[in-house]
């Protein structure tokens, strides 16, 4: 039973470094009984481990899948747990592997590649199937800045390896297999990693542009947004808002994600806001559905408009979609999946989009909603020209819990990861700015009918990361499939050194 107890103690210690709980100290010791238990069973304590740090760490689905998709209890618990299950896979892999390579021998060798197995099967869950880059082990640490500036060099799977270093460092030790050589390169990899944190803090990069900004909080309850009778009354309340910010002369006024619950600039309602925004003359950025072609087609969009002298001059409509939220996997091959939706699921993801630009030295590069969480969104997005960051989102559906505060955390490594200011504007919260060093110049409380101004600099500057891409993660995952082949030939080499003692 102990091996089993150390594996739930893992899994639920990571998911309390991560919000809301924030003891991100945690996450330095929280893999190490799972480390220590992997030889024992592989497959079946790394997968415990794994599933119950997502089924912890993922608790506020639940509410969503029964307040908004109509599910009884048991059957929302039911389907976190499948969640859970398919993404604890992806630790089952690690440890598996792991004990079939030898990591676990506490030694050089262990404390080195462990960390980039385990980094390479993160990568793979953001990527494989729809991708589900959530509660990435580096992104409990988005307080402790010194460590995640190492995030412009490797994104957050650089802050990940090392959060796993440490953890293996710890196992090493108490294994008593650590000796000099394995604490002396433990020693220089983590000042090289402080050092280079503190550097960079003190590193700032010349502004192309200033803006004020505008964050319309309007705070409209996710029971109410969507009813055909309420839509003037929630567009009566950003327009009022806007008007109040008025006073603060912003630049720019940003609308949360689907701030206007109808198809814009369609619906009649849309005539309004170009009247209105054109009377005032600030640009306005908001969110909407938007109805589009597909050949002959009709499909609908998650969109956001750039809104300047009365008339939409460019959109950007959501690439990554939230599975079950506003599509349905394989709807097509099995119907009854739409009995699992959250929402309407007739979203459809648009293109590659570029970003929306003000004028030449004023570009924001749009992120809707869970898109957020996706680190190559963010660079290409610069790499496009953004110069400046926007995440639009509504978290209404998840309340007080810990959904918000976990996806705002994630908005802090698009930042530094870019070296980006971030503008941040949520329908019910968290809206806020973050700068290109992490640091959370502005974070609103939730469910509070706010619209702050907030001042962000447009910068130019190329990080490692937004000219490179997911190179340390592709590293990862290549040294894991060095390190397979090695295992695999050993064995083969084993084996026909076995036939030939065998044969007289």
């Amino acid at each position: 039973m102990k091996p089993f107890l150390l594996a739930v103690l893992s899994g639920m210690a990571l998911a309390f470094a991560h919000p809301k709980w924030d003891l991100y100290p945690l996450a330095y010791v929280a893999l190490v009984p799972w480390l220590w238990v992997i030889p024992k069973r592989p497959f079946a304590l790394s997968f415990l481990s794994g599933w119950v740090h997502f089924f912890v760490l993922l608790y506020w689905l639940v509410p969503v899948m029964t307040d908004f998709g109509g599910l009884p209890g048991p059957a929302a618990w039911g389907t976190l747990g499948l969640l859970a299950a398919y993404l604890a896979l992806y630790w089952a892999a690690t440890g598996v592997f792991a004990a079939r390579a030898e990591l676990l021998q506490g030694d050089l060798r262990g404390l080195f590649l462990f960390p980039a197995v385990f980094v390479a099967f993160e990568f793979l869950r953001g990527r494989l199937l729809y991708g589900f880059p959530w509660g990435f082990v580096g992104a409990s640490q988005y307080r402790l800045l010194p460590l995640i500036q190492v995030a412009d060099l490797g994104g957050i799977y650089a802050v990940s390896y090392v959060v796993v270093f440490v953890n293996y460092l710890l196992f090493a030790l108490l294994r008593r297999r650590a000796g000099r050589r394995e604490l002396g390169a433990a020693l220089f990899v983590l000042l090289a990693v402080l050092s280079y944190g503190l550097v960079r803090l003190q590193t700032e990069w010349p502004a192309i542009g200033r803006e004020r900004a505008a964050l319309i909080q309007g705070n409209v309850p996710q029971t109410s947004k969507w009813k055909p009778e309420l839509r003037r009354e929630s567009l009566k309340r950003y327009l009022s808002l806007s008007e109040q910010a008025l006073s603060e002369d912003p630049s720019v006024i940003l609308w949360p994600e689907t701030a206007l619950p109808f198809l814009f600039p369609v619906e009649s309602l849309s005539q309004e806001v170009l009247v209105w925004q054109k009377s005032h003359g600030v640009p306005l950025i908001l969110g909407a559905p938007r109805l589009g072609l597909f050949g002959e087609k009709p499909r609908i969009y998650n969109s956001l408009f750039l809104i300047k002298d009365g008339r939409v001059v460019s959109f950007y409509d959501k690439q990554r979609l939230v599975p079950f939220g506003e599509f349905i996997p394989l709807e097509d091959k099995i119907p009854l999946l739409r009995t699992f939706a959250v929402a309407s699921g007739d979203y459809s993801p648009g293109p590659a989009g570029g970003p929306l630009k003000l004028d030449e030295k004023r570009v924001f590069g749009p992120l809707i909603c869970f898109e957020s969480v996706f680190p190559d969104l963010a660079y290409e997005q610069v790499r496009r020209g953004a110069t400046v960051l926007l995440v639009a989102t509504n978290d209404a559906w998840f309340d007080r819990s810990a959904g918000p505060y976990q996806h705002f955390a994630q908005a802090v490594f698009r930042a530094v990861e870019t070296r980006r200011y971030l503008l941040r504007v949520a329908n019910t919260g968290i809206s806020g700015l973050i700068d290109p060093h992490g640091r959370i110049r502005l974070a609103t409380p939730l469910e509070e009918t706010l619209n702050p101004c907030v001042e962000a600099y447009h910068l130019a500057y190329f990080s490692w990361y937004t000219r490179l891409g997911d190179l340390w993660a592709g590293f990862c995952v290549l040294i894991t499939g060095f390190v397979l082949a090695e295992k695999l030939f050993r064995r083969r080499k084993d084996e026909a050194s076995s036939r030939s003692e065998g044969q007289p």
